[in-house]
């Protein structure tokens, strides 16, 4: 089985993601530590992302996970990701996924665009965390991985 992270900037959806490939419909609240699911996976606090003075504990929080999962939400025209992180653990596998795409001011194709010219490889997943059928191809490909599944 391989530990996921999710990781990204305040506000990407992430912890909303992360509850729904649980099966957890509940309302996302802001999450102010790293949490964990039964099966070891973590998401992370978006400021830990977004402050530099807290890249330390985002670093320490990815080393146990095989699969960095960045979370970027469409209507987000900036790519924050710190310099280097992507290179911290060479053999860990990255992937990323757009959310938010349910949002009037969703630019999904600039911001897969973004994410490619910010070193991320297809496959780009585009999910509406609302809409359980958005999240079919994300839930195949992570099963596949033996990664974070509904339980």
């Amino acid at each position: 089985m391989r530990r996921a992270i999710f990781v990204g900037t305040v506000g990407a959806g992430k912890t909303t993601l992360f509850n729904r490939l649980q099966g957890d419909d509940s309302l996302a609240r802001k999450t102010q530590a790293v949490e964990f699911n039964q099966l070891g996976d973590i998401d992370t606090p978006g400021e830990y992302f977004s402050h530099p003075r807290l890249y330390h504990a985002l670093i320490s929080s990815l080393v146990d996970c095989e699969l960095l999962i960045y979370v970027h939400a469409a209507n987000d025209m900036q790519c924050r990701i710190p310099s280097g992180l992507l290179d911290i653990y060479p053999n860990q596998q990255r992937i990323a996924v757009i959310t938010k795409v349910d949002l009037a001011d969703a630019e999904v194709e600039r911001v897969y665009a973004l994410l490619l010219a910010n070193g991320f490889k297809p496959p780009i997943f585009v999910v509406n965390s609302f809409d359980a059928s958005s999240l079919t191809e994300f839930k195949a490909f992570l099963a596949g991985l033996g990664g974070p599944q509904e339980e």
